[in-house]
C-alpha cells in the first residue's frame, strides 16, 4: 500500500503503457468504472502472468545508486520545501496513514485503519468520520502507533499553516476541519465547512501522513512559540504588496508581512528540526548519511505489516491476510485469475544508497554489479542503456510513466506575465524535432498538463494548433501575436528563405514601451540530466531569434529548488514532476490554484497563475464525489491550461528501469515503473 504525493523530480488511470522509441503506445493496463456498495470507484486490471520465482539464497542487502543527495531526511521537510525525489527514496515509509492506496489496483484500502467509514450527515452542514485504528502497531522504537499521533501531525499542518505538499494533508481546497481523539485508537474527523469529496476526503485527509508525537512534539513546540498569541490583522491582505510599481497601501503590506514572517519562520524551525533517530512505520530505518557517499537504511523488526500477503485478482477484489490469518477483503469475492501476490518484507538487512552525481556513473556502476539498481527519475538516453546492459545479467523494465516535464513562468513579473509573450514562446517551440532530431525519441512530446497514459482523464482534444509547422511558419506567426499584442522591433525578425534561417530581430520593445529585460530559463545541467538541457537551449536560440534576450542557465538540481519553490524569484524555469494520486489528480489545484501562489503562500502554484475561471472549475472538481464529473472537469481544466500556458508542457517518458538479474521486485508492470515506488525498498528481495 501507498500514499501518493506530488514529487518534484530532477527531471486514474485507464493505463500503463508499454512505448516504444518512436511507436505507438500500447496499452497493457486497462482501467474500468465499477460499483461497490453504492459508491463509483476506478479500478485498473493488469494482464495476467506468472510470479517470478526467486532463485537462490535470500537475501543480500539492497544497494541502490543515485544521482543526487537528498535535501534532507526530515519528513517535515521533505513534504515542504524540501520536497525533491532524493528525498522521497531515503524517507520512504517514515510516515503512516490511517489509508492508502492498493499496489497495482490504486484502490482506496484500510492501513492503520481497521475499516472504511461512511460519514455521518449530522444535519447541520457538518459531517464526522470514525475512525478505529489497529491497536497491535507500533513505531520502529517500540512505542504505539495512535490517534494521538494522526491529531498531533493533523494539528501542526493547520497550526503552522505549512506549505507546499502539507495543505492538502490538513485544509485540501479551504477544507476546514478538526480532529477528535476519542480514546488511543479512536478519533473523529469532523468536517465543518464541506461535504466529504474525492478530493478532501479520498486524496485528502484519508490519506494524510502521521509522524510520532512523542518524538517529534518537542521540536514542534520551538515552532509553536513563534505563533504564541497572534492573529491574523483585521485588515484585508493587499493584492499588490509585490507589484512593481509599489503598493497603495504599503503600511497594510507591512503588517501582512510581519505576520508572515512569524510563520515562515515557525515553519522553518520544524522543517529545520533534526531528525536523527526518528522512530518510523515501514519497513527501514534511514539510519546514516555521508554526505556525497552514501545513505544507509536498515530493516524495521517492528514493522507492523511485515509477512502480510497482498494478492489482487481479476474481479477487482483486493485482500491482505496478516500473518496470524487475520484477513482484510475488499472490492470483490476473489473471483477471478490473481494479477498480484505476494509477501511483504522487509527482506533485507540493509539498503544502501550511493551517490555517484551523475546518471552516467550510477549506471555505469550497475553495469559493473557495483550496485543493484538505479533510481532514475530521468529519462534514459539510448547510448547509456546500451552501456548498461553491457554488464552481466542486467535486465530492463518497461512501463508508462505518470510524470510531465514543463517549462514554467513567472506570471508575477514582465514580460511572463504577458499571454502574447507565453503563446509566441509555444508556437516557436517545436517540440516535435527536439523529441526526434534531437533526442533520436527517446521521450514523447507532451501537448497537454495530463500524461495521456492517464487515459481516463487525458483529454485527447485539447487544442494543439502548432504541431506540423515548419521554422517559417512558426516565425512568422509568433510575430504576428506579439506585433497584435504591441511588441515592436527595430528590425523585425524574418525567415531567410537562402539561409534557411531565421534572420534575428533587432530593439525589441514590449507593449510598455520599455526594452525588453534580459530573462534567465533556470534547468538542471547536461551532466544531470541531457533532456531538459536540451530542451532548455533550443528555446533559449528560439527565443533569441524573435529578438528576445533570453539565457538558458544550466545549474545544478538542488540550486534550482530555492530560487523556484521557496524565494519564487526566477523568470523561467524547466523542471519535472512525479505526479500524485493516480487516481484523483488533485496536482491541478496544488499547481494551478490561485490560492496556492508561492510568492504569497509557499505552496507550489509556482507561477502564481491566478484565473477565477480556472478557480471554479477546479474548486467544483475538488468538492465532487462523481468520478464522471471530476473527469469533465479535468478535461475542461485541460483547455484552460494549454490556453493560458502557466505551464508549456514539453515531454514526457517512458519508464525504463535497469537492475541486475539477482533482483527480485514484488511486481513489475505499473504505472509510473519501478523508481515510481521507491524501488519497492520493504518488499524486493535481493538474492545471494
Amino acid at each position: 500500500m501507498r500514499k501518493r504525493l506530488l514529487i518534484l523530480t530532477s527531471i486514474l488511470i485507464t493505463g500503463a503503457l508499454i512505448l516504444s522509441a518512436c511507436g505507438t503506445p500500447e496499452t497493457i493496463i486497462e482501467t474500468v468504472i465499477v460499483e461497490v456498495e453504492g459508491e463509483t470507484i476506478i479500478q485498473t486490471a493488469v494482464p495476467e502472468g506468472e510470479p517470478v520465482a526467486a532463485e537462490g539464497e535470500c537475501c543480500a542487502p539492497y544497494r541502490i545508486a543515485l544521482f543526487e543527495e537528498p535535501v534532507s531526511v526530515n519528513y517535515w521537510n521533505y513534504l515542504g520545501p524540501g520536497s525533491s525525489v532524493w528525498t522521497s527514496y531515503v524517507v520512504a515509509g517514515n510516515a503512516s496513514s490511517l489509508f492508502g492506496l492498493a499496489d497495482v489496483t490504486f484502490q482506496f484500502v484500510p492501513n492503520m485503519a481497521v475499516a472504511i467509514p461512511s460519514p455521518v450527515d449530522n444535519g447541520d452542514g457538518t459531517y464526522t468520520f470514525t475512525i478505529e485504528m489497529k491497536e497491535d502497531a507500533v513505531w520502529s522504537d517500540g512505542e504505539p502507533i495512535t490517534a494521538n499521533d494522526y491529531a498531533f501531525t493533523f494539528n501542526a499542518c493547520k497550526d503552522l499553516k505549512l506549505t507546499q505538499n502539507w495543505p492538502n494533508q490538513c485544509s485540501p481546497a479551504g477544507l476546514e476541519a478538526e480532529v477528535v481523539v476519542v480514546d488511543d485508537y479512536t478519533l473523529d474527523i469532523n468536517f465543518l465547512n464541506q461535504a466529504p469529496s474525492l478530493g478532501n476526503w479520498q486524496a485528502g485527509l484519508a490519506l494524510a501522513p502521521m509522524l510520532p508525537e512523542h518524538f517529534w512534539a518537542e521540536k514542534a513546540a520551538e515552532a509553536y512559540v513563534f505563533i504564541d498569541g497572534v492573529v491574523a490583522p483585521e485588515m484585508e491582505r493587499p493584492g499588490d504588496c509585490d507589484s512593481e510599481d509599489g503598493p497603495e497601501d504599503q503600511d497594510a503590506c507591512d503588517v501582512w508581512a510581519a505576520y508572515d514572517e512569524v510563520y515562515t519562520n515557525a515553519r522553518r524551525t520544524l522543517y529545520e528540526a533534526d531528525a536523527t533517530g526518528q522512530p518510523v512505520a515501514g519497513g527501514y530505518t534511514t539510519d546514516k548519511w555521508e554526505a556525497g557517499a552514501f545513505v544507509q537504511r536498515n530493516a524495521n523488526s517492528e514493522y507492523y505489516f511485515e509477512g502480510a500477503e497482498i494478492v489482487e485478482t481479476g474481479d477487482g477484489t483486493w485482500t491482505m491476510i496478516m500473518p496470524d490469518g487475520t484477513t482484510t477483503q475488499l472490492y470483490g469475492e476473489g473471483g477471478g485469475e490473481e494479477t498480484l501476490r505476494y509477501t511483504s518484507g522487509p527482506y533485507s538487512d540493509n539498503i544502501i544508497f550511493s551517490i555517484y552525481g551523475s546518471q552516467d556513473a550510477a549506471f555505469l556502476a550497475l553495469s559493473s554489479g557495483e550496485v543493484d539498481y538505479v533510481m532514475n527519475p530521468l529519462g534514459l538516453a539510448r547510448g547509456l542503456k546500451e552501456k548498461a546492459l553491457q554488464g552481466e545479467d542486467v535486465k530492463v523494465y518497461t512501463n508508462a510513466d505518470y510524470g510531465m516535464y514543463y517549462m514554467a513562468f513567472n506570471m508575477n513579473k514582465a514580460p511572463m506575465n504577458d499571454y502574447a509573450f507565453r503563446q509566441a514562446l509555444d508556437i516557436v517551440i517545436d517540440k516535435d524535432f527536439v523529441v526526434n532530431n534531437v533526442l533520436a525519441g527517446v521521450v514523447f512530446p507532451m501537448y497537454t498538463t495530463m500524461p495521456p497514459g492517464n487515459g481516463f482523464y487525458f483529454n485527447p482534444d485539447v487544442p494543439t494548433p502548432y504541431v506540423g509547422l515548419d521554422r517559417e511558419t512558426r516565425v512568422n506567426m509568433a510575430v504576428e501575436v506579439l506585433k497584435e499584442a504591441g511588441w515592436t522591433w527595430t528590425t523585425d525578425p524574418a525567415y531567410n528563405a537562402d539561409t534557411e534561417d531565421v534572420d534575428p530581430g533587432i530593439g525589441i520593445t514590449m507593449p510598455n514601451g520599455e526594452p525588453m529585460p534580459e530573462l534567465t530559463i533556470l534547468g538542471p545541467g547536461p551532466a544531470y540530466d541531457p533532456l531538459r538541457a536540451t530542451f532548455n537551449q533550443w528555446i533559449s536560440e528560439w527565443a533569441r531569434e524573435l529578438g528576445m534576450p533570453v539565457n538558458s542557465e544550466l545549474t545544478g538540481f538542488n540550486t534550482i529548488l530555492g530560487p523556484v519553490f521557496v524565494d519564487a524569484d526566477y523568470d523561467m524555469y524547466i523542471l519535472g514532476w512525479s505526479l500524485g494520486n493516480v487516481a484523483f489528480p488533485d496536482y491541478y489545484e496544488s499547481f494551478w490554484h490561485s490560492r496556492n501562489c508561492t510568492a504569497e503562500t509557499g505552496n507550489y502554484n509556482t507561477p502564481c497563475f491566478k484565473d477565477d475561471a480556472y478557480d471554479a472549475l477546479v474548486d467544483e472538481f475538488m468538492a465532487t464525489a462523481d468520478v464522471i464529473r471530476a473527469q469533465e472537469l479535468v478535461y475542461e481544466m485541460q483547455v484552460v491550461l494549454a490556453d493560458q500556458r502557466p505551464y508549456i508542457p514539453l515531454f514526457y517518458k517512458q519508464v525504463e528501469d535497469l537492475a541486475l538479474g539477482k533482483v527480485h521486485f514484488p511486481y513489475t508492470e505499473s504505472l509510473g515503473g519501478i523508481e515510481f515506488n521507491q524501488g519497492f525498498q520493504t518488499d524486493t528481495m535481493v538474492m545471494q
